[in-house]
């Protein structure tokens, strides 16, 4: 392992590590809902998505240097994974527990923050349960362009090996997965395509399937919320903008105090430039993620075009 890496997981677990603190994780349900209705009356909360490898953690970072707020991302994987599982093939049958879960995280915010900053990529399938039973004051979509969701995820290795598993049936863990339910949750989800046409694909077609479908379903669940609910952070222009992210802070009702000197510094905990490096298609990789992308860019005009995008 080459010595970016290993400065990078070393920041990464320093990140993990600022995980807060669940004080009401096991609470009674009644407990929690009535601490939830009692404290949303003068405290904030903002539920934030993205397909994902779109800068979260970055922007978590930047967040927490504002003193009032409580910010995390992918705070119980296993469980966020499983419930957008879930929510794509539109079993709802975890959807009260997992209320539960992601209220007791927010009251334990609440306990010692005014704002409370939630943020996963597994919210794509049932954001829209989340914003009616929540009501957050915003929900905030992170979306970066076509090309730097593509190279993270294939440097991660997503759809590196074939599954066995029919994606358009809801079914238990397969047994040979070994405990990793967050990553088989997380991407064998309901795709609404042709489960032979999707096990067929290259590893680039599969990502770009992957990328256009949960975006799609991202903007199909947001367009029925008020607009001015809704606030876009386009990483592609927030990347080591300073101006960019004071400017959608502001948008927030909130305001990044820290120096210009200080915010190009916290990337490097959250971000590996391995994540990032260049790679060379397939002329068969190339034409299928050519053509399963063009879904991708239409629904990302459409989202920039239609939503509080432009923090300049």
């Amino acid at each position: 392992m080459n010595f970016n890496k290993l400065k990078f997981y070393f920041f990464n677990r320093q990140f993990r590590k600022t995980k807060p603190k669940n004080i009401f994780y096991g609470a009674q349900r009644k407990e929690i809902r009535k601490i939830y209705e009692e404290k949303k009356i003068n405290k904030i909360l903002f539920v934030q998505n993205q397909i994902g490898r779109g800068g979260g953690k970055w922007l978590m970072d930047i967040l927490n240097t504002i003193e009032t707020v409580t910010a995390y991302g992918e705070r119980n994987p296993h469980q966020e994974a499983y419930y957008r599982y879930c929510c794509s093939h539109e079993n709802e049958n975890y959807n009260t527990e997992f209320l539960d879960l992601v209220k007791s995280e927010i009251i334990s915010d609440w306990e010692k923050s005014d704002v409370s900053y939630i943020s996963s990529p597994y919210f794509s399938h049932g954001i829209d349960y989340l914003y009616n039973e929540l009501g957050p004051k915003k929900i905030v979509i992170l979306l970066p362009s076509a090309k730097k969701v593509m190279t993270s995820l294939k440097n991660k290795g997503w759809y590196e090996k074939n599954i066995d598993v029919n994606i358009n049936n809801f079914s238990d863990l397969p047994k040979e997965f070994n405990g990793n339910e967050n990553h088989f949750y997380g991407r064998m989800i309901n795709l609404n395509i042709k489960d032979e046409k999707f096990r067929n694909a290259s590893q680039a077609g599969k990502i770009a399937i992957f990328m256009s479908q949960t975006l799609k379903k991202i903007y199909q669940q947001i367009s029925q919320f008020e607009n001015n609910k809704v606030l876009i952070f386009r990483l592609d222009e927030a990347d080591q903008n300073y101006s960019y992210c004071k400017n959608f802070i502001k948008k927030l009702d909130l305001d990044l105090l820290i120096s210009n000197k200080k915010f190009l510094k916290l990337k490097t905990r959250t971000s590996g430039k391995f994540e990032n490096k260049d790679f060379d298609l397939s002329s068969e990789e190339k034409q299928e993620y050519d053509l399963y992308i063009k879904e991708y860019e239409f629904y990302e005009k459409k989202i920039l075009n239609e939503f509080d995008s432009k923090h300049i």
